[in-house]
């Protein structure tokens, strides 16, 4: 995650736009290059943007749009945790959507339609607008009120593209903070030039001018009325969610927070509230506190880390954790009172996390977090080529980065992840993009988002390489979304019947220990199991959640606690073997459930996900969709839905879904979905195991040649169909086929015929 803070603090820079849209290349000596080209090992595909309305891509049939956005009343968090619409109270509301970002959410109005279709037609029920202040504000050296007057030509653009997907049943979700460009004498700071990103998240909270800037900023924007919905912003129940500071935990900004004297003055505050006296410091911090600090003077100095164990750094983390709940309290106040909008409201959405971080959370109406896979690491420059990735599979390791943001959320909260992605150029995006919508629904999360579906207008509309983020130039990426669609959105993935919960009361946040542990435990690994979270109480009386509760136990031992489901074992001291006797005993692991942490193997508790990070391979098996991942000579065998694959000649992700009501067996319309690798022509790479990126290349895209051999037990499979699809939907051309008795079997190949190039996607319908 380290990378994600770096990339944050630089993604204005121009080199970004130019990586993004896959334009830059690198200098120095690349003979010696691993380049791809086409050839019997890659196989040439033309792109297509627009889906093929009616054809088996066009996913608005299937109904996860609810009408107009709003049509069923606001938005709200139900007192079951999840998503609703205020007029059906009781029943749960998932969403999956997209990010948009930069120049990519100022368009003219056909291109706004041409958009709203797409991503409708592509199966998505939200967007996330992103980066989207650069644009909107008013940047003109002579205008006094730069940095938070919004640009009459930019809102007229975005009025107009945030009513089309209103109109299609797109809810937004925004920030009202990401990287507006700010002058310090916006602040009234005496300081030429611009305040860094990263610095004005950590200002706001204690410079004046900032916390004004940030209201001022939300009073334009929340109070603008669209011309296309007669809507405030504010008042629109299009406009779901609100996230006050994108990604501004305070945990990651200690540098910033350690060169801004305000943080000093707070902190020392801070302190002096709660020790009567520098003895009474002194002997509870002891030697930790240097002969010269002292609080009622100002001197005591912020932790140069928060990750060591001290009592400075404890009382930091007590510190910042009540400044995230005391800040948040105040912009609640703010949007709710002053501007009276009735938006769901959430904060601290990446990356440092401590138990701490979940009192503060306490108060949002909803938890969000973010999580990447193989991001880019810039190796000379920020965001000039080289850049390296791990390019490993995620299963090896059990996909540790998708997992561990599980125990972010509150079980008495909706939970989102409004960024996530399976980064290019990696060659496991595939099976990436699968993953995460297997595991939010078996942890029955409320909303998805991925990031990005582009940073651009031009790569919207016009084909374009691909880049680290971007569905819009990535086909596969695109591709792999169904499966997540149908898993996660639809729900064919049912999420898991028992729960295990991190138990803590306030006033265990008041008496952490000296070293305070990253709120993920070491065996967040059980969210393949069962469904894993945190659960916060006044009192330890209160009922746990779950059948498996872990208490803090740092100001409340677990014997405070009902005796029924807890166990008296401190959460972050817990090995594997004990919490596999635990799930064990209370039956959520059992004969023949393979789960091996040691071997990164795990099922489960639904029997619909097996992961074996051993033999690297990825197995769901739902009624309705069914499939996974192997490597070359494997197999998926996926019997609860009836479909088994052989994989030949590359590494591949298959999966079958039923594109109407019925399980795969009986459907009438299915999607079939073969995904190797996507490069670009000319792509070159350092090395063969293609780890460090020297140069994007440009189109046409590459798709990695291989073979699946597919068979579907299906009711009278001689009176189906087969197709090879465009990325569009159109139908390429019938594919051979045998149909006999309750089977149905095909070879997916990725190799096609010279007139349709590459194959990644299959439609089987029944005549």
């Amino acid at each position: 995650m380290k990378a994600i803070t770096f990339w944050r603090g630089v993604l204005l820079g121009l080199a970004c736009f130019a990586l993004l849209e896959g334009q830059s290349g690198v200098r120095g000596e690349t003979s010696n290059a691993t380049v791809l080209t086409a050839g019997s090992e890659w196989v040439t595909l033309a792109p297509e943007l627009d889906i093929v309305p009616g054809s088996a891509l066009d996913f608005s049939k299937l109904g996860f749009q609810k009408g107009p956005a709003g049509s069923h009343g606001r938005v709200i968090a139900n007192a079951n945790g999840q998503f609703a619409f205020a007029e059906s109270s009781k029943s749960p509301q998932r969403f999956y959507g997209v990010n948009l970002c930069f120049g990519a959410q100022y368009l003219s109005h056909a291109e706004a339609d041409q958009l709203a279709d797409r991503l409708a037609r592509i199966g998505y029920n939200a967007v996330r607008i992103h980066h989207y202040e650069r644009d909107l504000v008013e940047q003109h050296p002579s205008r006094e009120r730069r940095g938070v007057q919004l640009r009459p030509d930019r809102l007229e653009q975005l009025d107009y593209l945030l009513a089309a997907f209103a109109k299609r049943g797109l809810y937004i979700t925004t920030d009202l903070f990401v990287s507006r460009p700010i002058r310090y004498a916006d602040l009234g700071i005496d300081q030429p030039g611009q305040v860094p990103m990263n610095h004005f998240k950590v200002l706001v909270p204690v410079q004046a001018g900032a916390w004004e800037n940030w209201k001022e900023f939300a009073r334009q924007f929340l109070t603008h009325t669209n011309a296309y919905t007669g809507l405030t912003y504010g008042a629109d129940p299009a406009l779901a969610w609100l996230s006050m500071i994108n990604e501004g935990n305070f945990g990651n900004y200690l540098k910033e927070m350690r060169e801004i004297p305000e943080w000093k003055t707070t902190w020392n505050a801070w302190l002096a509230s709660q020790y009567a006296s520098r003895a009474t410091l002194a002997a509870t911090w002891k030697e930790a506190l240097k002969p010269a600090e002292d609080a009622a003077q100002g001197t005591v100095e912020l932790p140069d880390s928060i990750y060591k164990s001290g009592p400075r750094e404890r009382d930091f983390l007590r510190f910042i954790a009540l400044k995230e709940q005391e800040m948040m309290g105040r912009m609640r106040a703010f949007i709710r009172d002053e501007l009276g909008c009735d938006a769901l409201l959430t904060n601290d959405n990446a990356w440092t996390n401590q138990p701490l971080s979940q009192g503060a959370r306490t108060g949002f109406d909803y938890v969000d977090d973010h999580f990447y896979v193989d991001h880019p690491e810039f190796i000379e420059h920020p965001w000039q080529l080289p850049s390296r990735c791990a390019n490993a599979s995620p299963l090896h390791n059990g996909v540790a980065a998708l997992r561990n943001r599980g125990f972010t959320r509150l079980y008495n909260k909706p939970y989102t992840i409004t960024e996530y992605n399976f980064s290019g150029p990696g060659q496991f995006r595939g099976v990436g993009g699968i993953l995460t919508g297997a595991f939010g629904a078996l942890q029955g999360w409320s909303g998805i988002w991925r990031f990005a579906y582009s940073h651009s207008r031009a790569a919207m509309f016009e084909p374009a390489p691909m880049n680290y983020f971007d569905l819009a130039a990535d086909p596969l990426s695109l591709a792999a979304e169904r499966a997540s669609l149908c898993l996660f959105l639809r729900g064919d993935l049912q999420s898991a019947p028992r729960s295990i919960a991190i138990v803590m009361t306030t006033n265990d946040f008041s008496n952490p220990p000296a070293k305070v542990p990253s709120l993920n435990p070491s065996w967040d690994w059980a969210g393949w199991l069962t469904r894993v979270g945190t659960q916060v109480h006044d009192k330890p009386q209160a009922k746990p959640r779950g059948i498996l509760s872990f208490p803090l136990g740092w100001k409340n031992p677990a014997a405070d606690y009902p005796t029924k489901g807890v166990m008296d074992l401190n959460p972050y001291n817990l090995k594997d073997t004990n919490v596999m006797a635990c799930l064990r005993s209370t039956g959520v692991v059992r004969p023949p459930n393979p789960t091996d942490p040691a071997a990164h193997v795990f099922r489960s508790e639904t029997g619909e996900i097996t992961l074996d990070g051993t033999n690297d391979s990825l197995i769901l098996d739902t009624p309705r969709t069914a499939g996974g991942y192997s490597r070359v000579n494997g197999t998926i065998d996926a019997p609860k839905g009836g479909v088994q694959v052989e994989i030949s000649g590359a590494d591949a992700t298959v999966w079958v879904s039923s594109l109407d009501e019925n399980p795969i067996g009986a459907s009438r319309h299915l999607l079939v979905t073969h995904l190797t690798d996507l490069q670009n022509t000319g792509i070159a790479y350092r090395e063969e195991g293609r780890k460090t990126l020297l140069q994007w290349g440009h189109l046409p895209y590459l798709v990695r040649n291989g073979e699946a051999k597919v068979r579907i037990r299906l009711q009278n499979a001689g009176r189906y169909k087969v197709w090879s699809l465009s990325p569009g939907g159109r139908r390429l051309g019938l594919v051979p086929m045998t149909g006999r008795s309750d089977q149905l079997s095909f070879t997916a190949q990725v190799a096609g015929t010279r007139e349709t190039g590459a194959v990644m996607l299959y439609e089987i319908a029944r005549q």
